[in-house]
């Protein structure tokens, strides 16, 4: 319990942070993601502004940190920024360009950095906060009274 009350809000910060610089710097951003839409606009009902795609994802990302490092609905926060990391990660990874070698790696940091960041995220979302389940509780008698009855039965 302790240990999520620190990690969940070290997780948001990295996703507020990005959010943030998203919206003051957007420009990067836009230029990643314009080819990955010219891509899908035959997919898409609709034509969409890669500016549009770029600010939804840092107001997204905004939110959903603060409601995760706050503690409102973390787990819920921690899925819709798992689900907002991996377009995110592969809008911004080119792996098939190619590049000085230096780029190529720190391609490479970005990106394990990325899955790590993403491996928090799912253990986040998939940790129950608080009580455990009814079921869970109910299973946890059932096997404390198991191991008395074999305790006694020695």
């Amino acid at each position: 319990m302790l240990l999520s009350r620190v990690a969940r809000p070290l997780l948001a910060a990295v996703s507020v942070a990005n959010g943030v610089e998203t919206l003051m710097n957007p420009k990067p951003k836009i230029e990643a993601v314009t080819p990955l839409l010219a891509k899908g606009q035959g997919v898409l009902p609709a034509p969409v502004s890669p500016a549009l795609v770029v600010q939804a994802g840092a107001a997204t990302k905004i939110a959903a940190g603060l409601m995760m490092g706050l503690g409102w609905a973390p787990r819920l926060a921690a899925t819709i920024l798992a689900v907002d990391l991996i377009p995110t990660t592969v809008a911004e990874q080119p792996f098939g360009s190619a590049g000085s070698p230096d780029a190529r790696k720190g391609r490479q940091e970005r990106f394990l950095s990325n899955c790590a960041l993403l491996g928090g995220l799912l253990l986040a979302a998939t940790t129950p906060r608080g009580k455990r389940s009814k079921r869970a509780r109910k299973i946890a008698k059932k096997v404390l009274a198991a191991k008395r009855r074999a305790r006694k039965a020695r």
